[in-house]
């Protein structure tokens, strides 16, 4: 064990064998007695963002189009489904994740058009009281307007009458 607690590899020498020794350097490393080497499993991942990221670096000038959608797609329900008995008797257990598999995409597909109508009924609300402030606004504005007027006449009428 080294210092660091973690164990090296060492490769024994084996008598039988009948390694070339002209290879070259660089194999010879590789098979040195006293190699640490470890092969690391890729990380499929980390290689593909790497590569993206490669990628859109060299075309660095071109702009990059990002298709993000807000709003997640919501599906049609299926006319029927066929051969779904759900948990009724005679139900194999195949039989119950398919079940449980459509009630949970239905239910997901209806709480997604509750959220939507939720959010469409919030926005005609702001819209009322945005339209209903405005009128308030404007009133209050037409009002005071009205009052700078007379009192800018009755002024004029007294610079007059001096």
């Amino acid at each position: 064990m080294t210092d660091s607690g973690t164990r090296k590899r060492t490769r024994q020498a084996d008598p039988d064998d009948q390694r070339d020794n002209s290879s070259s350097s660089l194999e010879n490393d590789a098979h040195s007695e006293d190699t640490t080497v470890r092969k690391r499993p890729k990380n499929k991942d980390v290689d593909r963002q790497r590569s993206e990221i490669e990628m859109l670096m060299q075309r660095i000038d071109t702009p990059i189009d990002l298709d993000i959608s807000a709003k997640p797609i919501i599906k049609p329900p299926r006319e029927f489904e066929l051969n779904v008995r759900g948990s009724s008797s005679g139900a194999g257990s195949t039989d119950f994740h398919y079940y449980q598999q459509l009630r949970r995409k239905e239910n997901l597909r209806i709480q997604l058009i509750e959220a939507e109508a939720a959010e469409d009924t919030a926005r005609e609300q702001y819209k009322d009281n945005l339209d209903i402030l405005k009128r308030k606004d404007d009133e209050r504005t037409a009002k005071n307007r009205a009052k700078r007027q007379k009192r800018k006449k009755n002024k004029d009428k007294k610079d007059e009458v001096k």
